[in-house]
C-alpha cells in the first residue's frame, strides 16, 4: 500500500469516528473520557473504540488510535482558546507547501493584529525562503502583505496555506521569481489589454466578443492569470498554479455579476482551484471548494444544460466538456465524502466512473492523428468529440481549424478597418469616423488625400458635401497637417517611396510639403534629383511620432513574449484532460467505500 493510500485510509477512520462522536454528543474532554485530575480513561476509550470498531467496520487498533488523536486535538484546541482569551494570542497552524518536499506543519501563537508581511518574516526563520518567495492564502483568498490578520477574516485556530516559490521552470528568465512573474503579467496584460493586435476576446468559434474597454480590460487580466495558472497545472506545479488562480480570482470579481454569468471562464475557474486543493492534499480547503464546486454546477448547468442538450444544439458534440463534468462531478464526490457523506459520495463517484469509461480515447488512435500532423491534444479533443472514430476526429479538426480561421480572418479584417479609421480622426459631429472607403473613392476621383480626410472630416462623411468642400476651400499646407492622422498618413506612405529608391527623410520631406499627395512628392522628387529644399525642422513632429510609435511597439511585444512563453496555443487546450489522475483520485476513494 502506497503512503497516500495509507494515509487516505487512516483519514477515513478518524473522520467517522469524528462524525459519530458529533452526532452522538459525546465529549471526549469531559467524563468518563477524561479528568483533570487524572487524565485520559483508557478503559473508556478503549470501550467506546470497540463500540465504534463494529459499527463503522474497521479494526479496533485503528479505530482506538483515532479516538487518542480526536481526544488529544480536542484538549489542544480547548487550551489555545482559553490561551487566546486570556492573552489575545490566536493559535496558527500554518501549512509549507514547498515543492519537491513533503508538507510541513508550523503552530504559532501570532496576534492577529500582525500583517501578513510579519507572519512571512516569522516562516522565513523556520525554512531557507526569502520572504519574496512566499505566498499566504487563507479562505480561498492571497493574504495581502500590508493589511492584519483579522481583516482579512483569519480567526484563533485555522490554517493558513504558505506556498513557496522554487527556481522558474525552465523556458522562463533565471533571473525572474514567481512574484515578479505575478505582478508582470498583471502590467502586461493591462498594456495589451486594449490592443487587439495583441490579445482579443473570443468565444468558442473564435469569433470576436465586443464588450466595454473597462470591462475588458479587467477580464483579459483575469483570464491570462488563469492561462498562465494552466500553464502551471499542466506541468503539475500545484503550489504555483495555485496562486496563479486564486490571483484571476480576485480579479474576475471586479467584473460585473451578468459579465461572469455570460462566459464559463469564471467557472472552469472554480474547478481549476478545487483541483488544486486535491492535487496539494489541502482537506482543510474543501468546505470552500465544495462552494465553489456548486457555483461551477450552476454555470455550467447555465451554459451547457443540465445534461449538455444545450451544448449540443450549439456545437453539434459534447465529448469534450463532458470531460469537464466528469472532472467535476469527481471533486463533488470527495468533496462529499470528506463531509462523510458516504452514501452520496459513492453514487457521485460511481457517476463519474461510467463518465470515465466513457470518455477514455485509445492511444494508438492518438497516435495515427498524430503522425497526420495533427498535435497530441488536437488528437485527443478530436477523438472524445467523435466516440473515437479517427476519420471522424480528423474531419472534425479540419472544420475546427478552417472554420477559425475564416472568423478570425474576418475579425481581423475588421480591425484592419477600425484601425483605419482611428487614423483618419473623428468626424465633427463626434460620433463617427472618417471613412477610409470615402477617402479612397475621392482620391480615386484625383483629390489629394489629405485634402478628401479634411472634407470628409467636416461634413461627416458626405461625399457630396466633401466635394464642394473641397472646391470651396484651400488644400491644407503643410502648417495645417501637423495631426496625428497626417503625421500616421506620412508614415505609411515614406516606404513606398522608399521602395521606389528614394531617401526616407527626404521622402517625408516631399510628403510633408504636398499635404500627403505621394503623387506630387514623388514627382517633385524625381524633377530634383531627389533633394527637396526646405526646414527639416518640420519633419521633428514625424520623427517624434516614428520613434514614439516605434517604441510602443517594442514595449510591447516585450510584454507578449514574457505573458504568451509557456502558454498552449492549441484551441480548446482547457478542454484537454487526460484523465490519468482523475482514474487514480477516482480508484483510491472508491476502494474506500465500494465495500459498503
Amino acid at each position: 500500500m502506497n503512503s497516500s493510500s495509507s494515509q487516505l485510509q487512516k483519514e477515513d477512520v478518524l473522520m467517522q469516528i469524528r462524525d459519530k462522536l458529533r452526532k452522538e454528543n459525546v465529549k471526549l474532554w469531559l467524563q468518563p473520557y477524561y479528568s483533570d485530575l487524572t487524565g485520559p480513561s483508557y478503559s473508556d476509550l478503549k470501550n467506546l473504540a470497540q463500540d465504534y470498531s463494529n459499527s463503522i467496520k474497521s479494526s479496533l487498533d485503528s479505530c482506538y488510535e483515532a479516538i487518542l488523536e480526536l481526544q488529544s486535538n480536542s484538549l489542544e484546541n480547548l487550551k489555545q482558546n482559553n490561551h487566546y482569551k486570556k492573552s489575545g494570542l490566536a493559535t496558527l497552524k500554518i501549512k509549507i507547501l514547498h515543492p519537491n518536499s513533503p508538507p510541513r506543519i508550523l503552530t504559532k501563537e501570532l496576534l492577529l493584529s500582525l500583517r501578513g508581511n510579519d507572519v512571512k518574516e516569522l516562516i522565513t526563520k523556520e525554512i531557507n525562503v526569502s520572504s519574496n518567495k512566499l505566498k499566504l492564502i487563507h479562505s480561498g483568498k492571497v493574504l495581502n502583505d500590508d493589511e492584519n490578520l483579522s481583516s482579512q477574516g483569519v480567526k484563533n485556530g485555522q490554517q493558513i496555506l504558505a506556498i513557496t516559490f522554487s527556481e522558474p521552470p525552465p523556458g522562463m528568465r533565471e533571473t525572474e521569481n514567481q512574484i515578479r512573474e505575478l505582478e508582470g503579467i498583471k502590467t502586461d496584460s493591462r498594456l495589451l489589454a486594449l490592443d487587439n493586435e495583441y490579445m482579443e476576446l473570443e468565444d468558442q468559434f473564435g469569433n470576436v466578443i465586443k464588450i466595454p474597454k473597462e470591462e475588458k480590460k479587467v477580464l483579459i487580466v483575469a483570464m491570462a492569470l488563469h492561462e498562465k495558472g494552466r500553464s502551471a497545472l499542466k506541468r503539475e506545479d500545484y503550489s504555483r498554479a495555485l496562486v496563479f488562480f486564486l490571483e484571476a480570482d480576485e480579479e474576475f470579481r471586479h467584473c460585473n455579476s451578468q459579465l461572469l454569468n455570460s462566459v464559463d471562464n469564471y467557472a472552469l475557474l472554480d474547478l481549476d482551484i478545487a483541483w488544486c486543493y486535491l492535487c496539494l492534499q489541502s482537506v482543510a480547503n474543501l468546505p470552500e471548494a465544495y462552494e465553489r464546486l456548486k457555483r461551477c454546477e450552476e454555470r455550467f448547468h447555465s451554459s451547457y444544460g443540465p445534461n449538455l442538450e444545450r451544448l449540443k444544439a450549439v456545437k453539434g458534440v459534447v465529448g469534450n466538456e463532458a470531460a469537464l463534468l466528469m472532472r467535476l462531478h469527481l471533486l463533488q464526490a470527495i468533496a462529499l465524502y470528506h463531509k462523510n457523506k458516504r452514501v452520496e459520495a459513492l453514487q457521485l463517484f460511481k457517476k463519474a466512473q461510467q463518465e470515465l469509461t466513457l470518455l477514455k480515447v485509445n492511444e494508438n488512435s492518438v497516435m495515427m492523428l498524430v503522425e497526420l500532423g495533427y498535435s497530441m491534444a488536437e488528437a485527443r479533443l478530436g477523438l472524445r468529440a467523435n466516440n473515437g472514430d479517427v476519420n471522424r476526429a480528423a474531419n472534425y479538426i479540419d472544420e475546427n481549424r478552417n472554420r477559425r480561421l475564416q472568423t478570425r480572418k474576418k475579425a481581423m479584417a475588421e480591425t484592419i478597418l477600425q484601425k483605419k479609421k482611428m487614423k483618419l480622426g473623428k468626424c465633427v459631429d463626434g460620433q463617427q469616423y472618417v471613412d477610409p472607403n470615402f477617402v479612397k473613392i475621392l482620391v480615386n476621383m484625383g483629390y489629394n488625400k489629405e485634402a478628401a480626410r479634411v472634407a470628409l472630416r467636416n461634413t461627416n462623411n458626405i461625399i457630396s458635401d466633401s466635394i464642394q468642400y473641397i472646391q470651396e476651400h484651400p488644400q491644407p499646407g503643410p502648417s495645417q497637417s501637423r495631426s496625428i492622422e497626417f503625421l500616421a498618413l506620412i508614415n505609411d506612405l515614406v516606404p513606398e517611396l522608399q521602395a521606389a529608391g528614394f531617401d526616407p527623410t527626404m521622402s517625408k520631406l516631399a510628403l510633408h510639403k504636398h499635404g500627403g499627395d505621394i503623387m506630387k512628392a514623388a514627382e517633385d522628387l524625381l524633377t530634383n534629383n531627389g533633394i527637396i529644399d526646405g526646414d527639416l525642422s518640420v519633419l521633428n513632429d514625424v520623427d517624434y511620432f516614428d520613434k514614439d510609435k516605434e517604441a510602443k511597439k517594442e514595449l510591447k511585444e516585450e510584454a507578449f513574449k514574457r505573458i504568451a512563453g509557456d502558454i498552449s496555443m492549441v484551441d480548446d487546450d482547457h478542454l484537454d484532460l487526460t484523465l490519468a489522475q482523475e482514474e487514480i483520485f477516482l480508484n483510491q476513494y472508491l476502494s474506500l467505500l465500494e465495500d459498503e
